[in-house]
């Protein structure tokens, strides 16, 4: 879609007879079709950026102008909804142990570089899980590392430590399976809103 139209950053597509299937036993959410699964209908779900470059729902405008882009690509029978997804702001802690030989505050940079490049908002989509293990292993591949003691993954929320996070609380120990933190079924995206101050980390030798 052209930029004067507006600018979508992230983008979801679903069945919506998939979707149904998914949500199936569960209550319906304010997105969802009063009437049940639609055949030739997709589900787009949609996510901005604002100036900072943080996550944001879209504005009616930009969803209306990619309807209106859509409508040249679909078939006549074919139906896409524009709906939002939403966004779980989350924080990382964690413990390493460093050789005796290094300095630990080079390594710590290393490591918190490290998970800044892995959440990096611009490879992360939506529905995307957060796999523990691929991120222990990044830090753990660090120059200086000897073990990585501790990796815990917390929802940061609505106004929490006095920053904008989204409004959204999400169970992360219920949401882990095997080492994996899984998306809820609504279609979401987690982010790490600001790298500085939610990544926390400590070291010893």
């Amino acid at each position: 879609m052209p930029a004067k139209y507006g600018a979508v950053a992230k983008v979801f597509a679903i069945s919506d007879s998939l979707q149904s299937k998914i949500q199936s036993g569960l209550a319906p959410t304010q997105q969802q079709a009063d009437t049940g699964p639609k055949p030739n209908s997709i589900n787009l779900y949609v996510l901005g950026y604002n100036q900072s470059k943080k996550i944001t729902t879209l504005n009616e405008l930009v969803k209306k102008n990619l309807q209106q882009y859509l409508s040249q690509y679909r078939m006549l029978t074919d139906q896409v909804n524009i709906l939002d997804a939403f966004t779980v702001n989350i924080g990382v802690n964690f413990d390493i142990t460093v050789y005796k030989n290094y300095n630990m505050q080079d390594v710590m940079a290393l490591c918190l570089g490290a998970i800044k490049e892995y959440f990096d908002i611009d490879k992360f989509n939506i529905n995307q899980p957060i796999r523990l293990g691929d991120l222990a292993l990044l830090i753990q591949a660090q120059d200086g590392v000897q073990s990585v003691n501790r990796l815990e993954i917390v929802n940061k929320y609505f106004f929490k430590d006095g920053r904008d996070y989204q409004p959204y609380r999400y169970d992360i120990t219920a949401a882990t399976v095997d080492g994996v933190i899984y998306p809820s079924l609504d279609p979401c995206i987690f982010e790490l809103r600001y790298p500085e101050d939610d990544i926390v980390g400590s070291a010893r030798q």
